[in-house]
């Protein structure tokens, strides 16, 4: 990760990803890993 910022309901991050990783993947894998911990923590 490069740089981030956080505001209320939304993320921005700068992230370097190597080549042999497409966008998808790690937008996925961010998505999947983030909806996890918000649930866990939120799940009632």
């Amino acid at each position: 990760m490069i740089a981030a910022e956080c505001c209320p309901d939304y993320i921005h991050m700068l992230i370097g990803i190597p080549p042999k990783y497409s966008v998808s993947e790690i937008v996925g894998y961010l998505k999947g890993k983030s909806s996890r911990i918000i649930f866990d923590r939120d799940a009632n």
